[in-house]
């Protein structure tokens, strides 16, 4: 099961361009083709993260790349 933790999320979406690469097939970083996005709230501040369901968790990785590449800990794994 994939945690979302928000409020450690500082917006770098290092977990949009590994998912993005995985999605891709391993050839090019698309952030339109990534199952999760960050959105940030540019006048607040406030980051959102959502998940679509294209999400697989990173079958056959472990952890998924998302968590893995998260350096702020915004992401997580059980």
């Amino acid at each position: 099961m994939l945690r979302l933790y928000p409020a450690k999320c500082k917006g770098c979406r290092a977990c949009e361009m590994a998912c993005s690469f995985r999605h891709s097939g391993r050839t090019s970083f698309q952030p339109s083709i990534s199952s999760t996005k960050i959105v940030r709230d540019n006048d607040t501040g406030h980051i959102t993260i959502e998940l679509d369901e294209t999400c697989d968790l990173c079958q056959g990785e472990e952890p998924p790349l998302c968590v893995k590449y998260c350096v702020y800990g915004a992401r997580g794994f059980a």
